[in-house]
């Protein structure tokens, strides 16, 4: 699971395309970098947008795109199934047990890598709700890796500023190294109460 110098090239490009015609369509202001860590961890975030992925990847500014999940139903369509791999994306079956899926995720994990998941599985957007999945956390304390809140703006009307914001690693705690389907489903609402908690703070 290595990424080549080519990759790196073709990468830093649509970095650069991206961060400039992001920067004129939406005035976007990107915090909480240093909270990052530098080792493998789980970046959860919010997810408003299709283009969430991207202002991750801009938040992160490294030399190659964090490992990510997709929603299997975007590798069917012709343009997307090249050019997410590429992205470091893999397919996960949201509605069914994936364990092909669970057990690429541990691997990148313990190689040292990053991991992009948005818990709640679709576009959410402002004033609604979903039901967040407890993979994210069940992975995170698998693979014994801390768990990066990272909060994006949800209104996203063409030249409103944007803010991407990561919050404090941290490391849910548990009665013990296999929590129950209850505690996994508490850590994950409080996860994404940490999330929404940071979106609250950029409003003060």
């Amino acid at each position: 699971m290595k990424y080549d110098k080519k990759t790196h090239v073709i990468y830093r490009i649509l970095f650069w395309i991206c961060r400039i015609f992001l920067f004129v369509y939406h005035p976007y202001r990107l915090t909480g970098r240093e909270r990052i860590p530098e080792g493998p961890c789980m970046l959860c975030a919010n997810h408003s947008g299709f283009a969430d992925p991207i202002w991750i990847f801009l938040l992160l500014n490294g030399a190659y795109p964090p490992w990510s999940m997709g929603r299997k139903s975007l590798f069917e369509k012709p343009l997307l199934r090249k050019l997410l791999p590429f992205l470091g994306s893999f397919p996960v079956d949201r509605d069914n047990p994936d364990l092909s899926a669970v057990k690429k995720s541990l691997s990148i994990l313990k190689e040292g890598h990053q991991l992009l998941i948005f818990p709640e599985g679709t576009r959410v957007k402002k004033g609604k709700k979903s039901e967040p999945k407890s993979g994210a956390v069940m992975l995170a304390n698998r693979a014994g890796v801390p768990i990066v809140p990272i909060y994006i703006t949800h209104d996203r009307k063409p030249f409103c500023p944007v803010r991407v914001v990561a919050g404090e690693a941290y490391t849910p705690e548990f009665a013990s190294r296999r929590p129950s389907g209850e505690e996994l489903e508490q850590a994950t609402k409080e996860m994404m109460e940490k999330i929404y908690a940071l979106g609250a703070k950029t409003k003060k």
